[in-house]
């Protein structure tokens, strides 16, 4: 089947609220152990380009491209997995034990439907413009969808645990610039009678005539959490810029 470029396609899958939302789940996701973790270059190849991406802050570390897999459920299927950056300790609890809640961590993903395609200046200004108005808009009846794909990919881990989606404060744009915005949501989770409330940053970076789709996750806790997400996706946005300079 052929594909046609066009905003609305690139929206329609990946770019949905949909995709953020799925990896909530990773907040209390049962991940299989390792033995052993990598660390990686952080070079990474994605859409027939090679992508330098710095460290997101001086408190995560990339995977590596063995164990990366192991966070290849957190991703919607529109997506690939590019590069998965967590906390030490995540790694350490993820190599020693069947399972590990993920603290803060990020994920940069490459929508596949446009893997390959070449993004404009004037394409990459619509897609920015659609996501935010999706990130102004109240949440509607798909947030129940979104769940339950949330919870099936919880059972095909093995896990007997459901998870709940409460209704989500939308924070809109973060920061707008030609070549990277960064959209924010914070969003009530509940696992096994545990509810947490989580913050999402998504960062939409257009380099080397890619899209690159980048999430930041943490535990929301007060006005810090907040600065925390802001400050750090804009300045990781503007490190993965000049990298590619």
């Amino acid at each position: 089947m052929g594909y046609h470029l066009s905003t609305n396609h690139i929206t329609r899958g990946p770019m949905r609220k949909s995709a953020s939302l799925a990896a909530f789940l990773a907040t209390a996701l049962l991940l299989p152990s390792s033995d052993s973790i990598a660390q990686d270059a952080p070079t990474y190849r994605a859409g027939l380009k090679s992508f330098t991406i710095p460290l997101p802050s001086s408190e995560l570390v990339e995977a590596g491209p063995d164990y990366r897999v192991l966070l290849e459920p957190l991703v919607p299927i529109n997506n690939r997995l590019v590069a998965a950056f967590l906390q030490p300790a995540d790694l350490d609890t993820l190599r020693s034990g069947p399972s590990a809640a993920l603290g803060r961590y990020a994920l940069v993903e490459i929508p596949r439907r446009v893997e390959f395609s070449e993004i404009t200046p004037e394409l990459f200004k619509q897609i920015t413009d659609t996501i935010a108005t999706q990130f102004g808009a109240a949440v509607d009846a798909s947030l129940k969808d979104q769940q339950d794909e949330a919870n099936r990919r919880l059972k095909a881990l093995g896990s007997s645990a459901d998870i709940t989606f409460d209704k989500p404060v939308q924070l809109g744009t973060l920061f707008s610039k030609p070549d990277a915005s960064g959209y924010g949501m914070i969003m009530p989770v509940s696992v096994g009678g545990k509810t947490k409330k989580m913050i999402m940053g998504m960062i939409v970076v257009h380099v080397q005539a890619r899209v690159l789709l980048i999430y930041l996750y943490g535990e929301y806790k007060d006005q810090s959490s907040l600065d925390w997400i802001r400050t750090t996706d804009e300045h990781w946005a503007d490190a993965i810029l000049q990298a590619n300079h």
